[in-house]
């Protein structure tokens, strides 16, 4: 039920349509439980999505969690944690392709572009040791790093 009301939260906002009445129904709301199972869709999501998709995703999370949001902006990263992460959304992505990535980019985009502000470097360090823990230390950065020595 909570996770509906986010979604619609997430459409009627993109749609510039009113939601503070669905805003009322999550101002008693627990987020740190919310954010637990946002955790477990991530890490479901990361093994299919590789270090770079998920980046987004997880700065969305340390920043639903750890950031000074107001109920709205928590439903809407939420929202698009689970939009992201869930594999059935309005454009198939087994069925499109790449094309059905779209709307999740669409999505992703629109949010950063509501909370970005709020995403400070001790969440970007928080994302980067999340990544290196599952998928090891960057390859581009040990790259980059060999060639300001030489």
């Amino acid at each position: 039920m909570l996770t509906t009301i986010c979604l619609l939260i997430l459409i009627y906002s993109i749609l510039k349509r009113p939601v503070g009445w669905l805003v009322n129904m999550l101002e008693s709301v627990d987020w740190n439980s919310l954010a637990q199972d946002a955790w477990i869709k991530i890490v479901t999501y990361s093994k299919k999505a590789g270090r770079t998709s998920t980046r987004v995703v997880l700065k969305f999370y340390y920043v639903m969690k750890e950031g000074d949001l107001t109920t709205l902006e928590k439903a809407l990263v939420y929202a698009g944690i689970i939009y992201i992460a869930v594999p059935g959304d309005l454009l198939p992505r087994k069925i499109l392709g790449w094309i059905g990535v779209l709307d999740d980019i669409g999505v992703a985009v629109w949010i950063y572009k509501k909370v970005g502000d709020g995403i400070t470097p001790d969440i970007v360090r928080k994302v980067e040791e999340t990544l290196d823990n599952w998928f090891g230390h960057e390859i581009v950065s040990g790259f980059i790093a060999n060639l300001d020595e030489a």
